[in-house]
């Protein structure tokens, strides 16, 4: 900005070059709109990441416990799961 260069935007669905921002000329989609949809995607696939380790955690933690609680608290896991779906 400070060199005073024309800025280029490039639409993120077409790749279209244009000087202005807002809507790309060409395809009609709006910049912002596209940026908040890609991070809420962004969002979603790391909470569902999330919970897939969370659950992998979980049953590792129960075979842990295995020998100690003599298989009783992987029974009640696996009920429990059973229950939520």
């Amino acid at each position: 900005m400070r060199c005073h260069a024309p800025v280029k935007y490039t639409c993120p669905s077409c790749k279209h070059v244009q000087l202005q921002g807002g809507t790309c000329e060409k395809c009609g989609v709006d910049f912002a709109k596209y940026a908040a949809m890609l991070v809420f995607q962004a969002k979603e696939t790391a909470q569902s990441q999330r919970t897939k380790a969370q659950g992998r955690t979980a049953i590792i933690k129960q075979i842990i416990l295995l020998p100690i609680t003599g298989g009783l608290s992987l029974i009640k896991y696996f009920a429990g799961k059973l229950r939520d779906r």
